[in-house]
């Protein structure tokens, strides 16, 4: 069986693990001992996603030719949250160009900018569950005392209410938000991830 971590094979020498969840049980704690997460688990060449992990533990290990795994650490965290922070500071003249395109008729135009950002920043959000790994203080993974963990629901309603005002043509009220409400909230966290 062949064992390959970030497309490199590794030595590892199968002693008691009678199946793939041993084995990845196995694999992992290494993982974690060096600094390291598992991000992607294929088996025989086929992904294999979380909600079906459970079924694939029990394949016994005669069955299976190749694992593939892909893991990050601290330092690739570190480097795609100051990448958010650069993607999330573009955004900002963006968000504030908003009512200057909503008033020159260029609605198409915001909602393009709209969706590129939602896109991002979900992005971003699917980060936060790796960020505890790096080993960053709570202090420095928080903007304005607000934890990055607590940003979804910090402009979640920011997002809904643009979305609506952009669905009800209120044109005011969009650019009120995007300008004064989400650019300034983009902007200190754009600043705070870039800087870690």
């Amino acid at each position: 069986m062949d064992i390959l971590i970030n497309d490199k094979k590794i030595d590892f020498t199968i002693e008691n693990e009678q199946n793939l969840g041993e084995i990845l049980g196995a694999i992992e704690s290494a993982c974690e001992g060096a600094g390291m997460t598992i991000t992607s688990i294929r088996v025989d060449g086929t992904t294999i996603c979380a909600s079906e992990l459970d079924s694939f533990f029990l394949k016994g290990i005669g069955d299976i030719r190749s694992i593939e795994l892909d893991t990050i650490n601290a330092e690739d965290i570190m480097a795609m949250m100051r990448d958010y922070g650069q993607i999330m500071g573009d955004f900002v003249k963006q968000l504030r160009d908003i009512p200057l395109l909503l008033q020159t008729g260029k609605d198409l135009s915001v909602l393009e900018t709209i969706h590129r950002f939602s896109v991002d920043l979900q992005g971003f959000y699917q980060l936060l569950p790796l960020i505890a790994l790096t080993g960053i203080s709570p202090e420095q993974s928080s903007v304005d005392g607000i934890p990055f963990s607590a940003y979804p629901a910090e402009l979640a309603p920011v997002l809904g209410e643009l979305i609506t005002a952009l669905e009800t043509k209120d044109t005011v009220l969009a650019g009120d938000l995007s300008e004064y409400e989400l650019a300034p909230r983009i902007e200190r966290l754009g600043a705070v991830l870039a800087a870690v």
